[in-house]
Formats: structure tokens, sequence, C-alpha cells
């Protein structure tokens, strides 16, 4: 197999490193823009893996090579951008991590990760500091992608059920925290908020009068 891994984040990197020992891959490129992947002859190539990768590939890559990204939500609402932070403000703890298709969609002119299909699931737990949910990620990265691609080319695609709820993509403006939901909040809410935006993200914070603002980048909660 020839593969091209496509990613930026560390824990991403982390994955790509222990993957390409894979004893079936022959060759392989990890780049992490997309500028990269559109100076390379994809037709050339198998694959092309995605991690913690949220913009659209494009006609071009999604018609030259079969791509796949992972997607780190079992609900169909959290299929629109923002899974973890939007879960682990919804209180959930333990999650699914799937494979997923990018899928070229002529109607709506654009490749997009609805596809609502899925190869292969694992477990994932929302528990502990962002920085333990990207080891999580990493971990259950290298686990499915080995699976892939010990079963590729014979791959069995499922079904995931759509919802009618959508949970929208978060933007930074929605870290800020109002003085009345920051007394007002049940201590577990605010640890969820606080923890999920841990860096690199936009870290949750108050601001005054002044415009002066207050960043909280980690966080502790001790049950009773």
């Amino acid at each position: 197999m020839k593969i091209i891994f496509l990613g930026y984040r560390d824990w991403a990197t982390q994955a790509f490193e222990e993957l390409i020992a894979h004893p079936k891959i022959t060759n392989y490129e990890i780049i992490s823009k997309i500028d990269d992947l559109n100076q390379i002859q994809l037709d050339k190539w198998d694959l092309l893996v995605t991690l913690g990768w949220s913009e659209e590939l494009g006609e071009r890559i999604t018609k030259e090579i079969f791509a796949i990204g992972l997607h780190c939500a079992e609900l169909d609402r959290y299929s629109y951008g923002s899974p973890l932070q939007l879960q682990i403000i919804d209180g959930i703890t333990h999650t699914k991590h799937r494979i997923f298709p990018f899928i070229w969609d002529k109607n709506s002119a654009r490749a997009h990760t609805h596809s609502r299909e899925y190869s292969h699931e694992v477990d994932l737990s929302l528990e502990g500091s962002i920085s333990d949910i990207f080891n999580e990620l990493t971990r259950t990265s290298i686990l499915l992608l080995n699976q892939f691609f010990d079963d590729y080319p014979n791959i069995s695609w499922q079904k995931w059920p759509k919802e009618a709820v959508i949970r929208k993509k978060r933007v930074p403006e929605d870290s800020k925290l109002s003085k009345e939901s920051f007394l007002n909040f049940e201590l577990e809410d605010l640890y969820n908020f606080i923890r999920c935006l841990g860096d690199p993200y936009p870290n949750a914070y108050l601001e005054d009068k002044h415009g002066n603002k207050l960043f909280f980048k980690n966080v502790r909660l001790e049950k009773k």
C-alpha cells in the first residue's frame, strides 16, 4: 500500500509515526497542509488518511484518491464540527471513534464528512484533561487504522442513523463565560466547560466591563 497521511496536530503526527510500521505499507508521505497535497500526483497512491482534519478536501482530491478520516463521536448530532468540545459540555464521558470515507457530493458541490458510513469503531474515553483526551485519540487512531490496513481492500461499511438534532460548530466567542453562568453552573458543568477548552483550543474566559479577560487553562474537580 502507498499511503499519504494528512494532519498537523501533535496527537495525529504521533499516530502517523506508529502507523508507518504496518507491514502492508510500502511507501508513505506525511504532510500537514492541503497545499502540499496539491503538489502530489494522487492517482499514483492507494489511500489518503486524515487525522484531526476538519477542512473539506475538495473535488480534485476526492476524485483522484480514496480518502478516509476519523470521527470522534457516536451520535450524528456531533457530525457538524467541534465534536470533542460539544460532547464534553453535554456531559458525555464515553463515545465512539470511527473511520469514515470522504464522499464527493455532486448536488452540494463539496466533499463532505456526512456520508454517515463507518467501517471500524472503538470505544473512546472523554475523561480527564484535553491532553489526556489527545493521548486517547492517538491510541485509538493507531488501533483503528491498523485494523483498517489489515482488512484493506476488503472493507465493509455500515450506516449510523441520522438525527434531527444538530449541534453547531463552536467559534472562539463561545469560550466566553458570563458572570451569571460562572456563578450558577453546577461545578461539574463548569469543570467540563473549562477542561474541554484547554490548549490549543480557545480557552474559557471571563471578561469584565473594562474588557479585561481572565483565561482558564487548567482545572481540577474533586468530587465528594
